[in-house]
C-alpha cells in the first residue's frame, strides 16, 4: 500500500477529531477561541496533529485521548521520542504509530499505547534513539 493510500485509509476510517471537536471533547465552552486549544497543545508537544489537505485543517489521532476527551498525559513523552524533523504534517509519526510493529507483537503502537504507553515509548526509544551501530 502506498503512503497516500495508507493516509487516506486512516483519514476515512478513523474519524479523528479536528480542533473544534477536541475542544468540545475537553468540555470547553463554544467560542471562536476553541479552534486554538488543540493547536496550542500541538505546538507545546502535548498532541500530535496530522494535516488533512481535503479538510484544510489538522486532525488529531484518537489514541491520544481518554474516553472523556482529555489528552493522555503520556503523549508528550512519546512525541519527544518520535522524530519530528521534516514532518510538519505529522504523517511520518502517524504512519509509525498505526503500522504493526514486531516489538509489539505485530500490533500497532497506537493500539498498545492506550493500555501500555510505557511499552510504546520504550520501543520508540529503542528504534529512534538507540545506538544504530550496535546492530552491526
Amino acid at each position: 500500500m502506498s503512503a497516500i493510500e495508507f493516509r487516506d485509509e486512516l483519514l476515512l476510517e478513523k474519524g479523528w477529531p479536528d480542533d473544534l471537536r477536541v475542544a468540545v471533547l475537553a468540555g470547553e465552552a463554544p467560542g471562536p477561541e476553541l479552534t486554538t486549544s488543540a493547536f496550542r497543545a500541538q505546538a507545546s508537544g502535548e498532541l500530535l496533529g496530522v494535516w488533512s489537505a481535503s479538510r484544510r485543517c489538522f486532525l488529531y489521532p484518537d489514541f491520544q485521548f481518554h474516553r472523556s476527551g482529555a489528552i493522555r498525559k503520556d503523549v508528550a513523552g512519546l512525541l519527544v521520542v518520535l522524530p519530528s524533523e521534516d514532518d510538519r504534517g505529522g504523517w511520518r509519526r502517524t504512519f509509525w504509530l498505526y503500522s504493526p510493529h514486531a516489538l509489539l507483537d505485530d500490533r500497532t503502537p497506537a493500539e498498545i499505547f492506550i493500555d501500555d504507553p510505557a511499552r510504546v515509548i520504550a520501543v520508540a526509544r529503542e528504534e529512534f534513539l538507540g545506538d544504530r551501530e550496535a546492530t552491526w
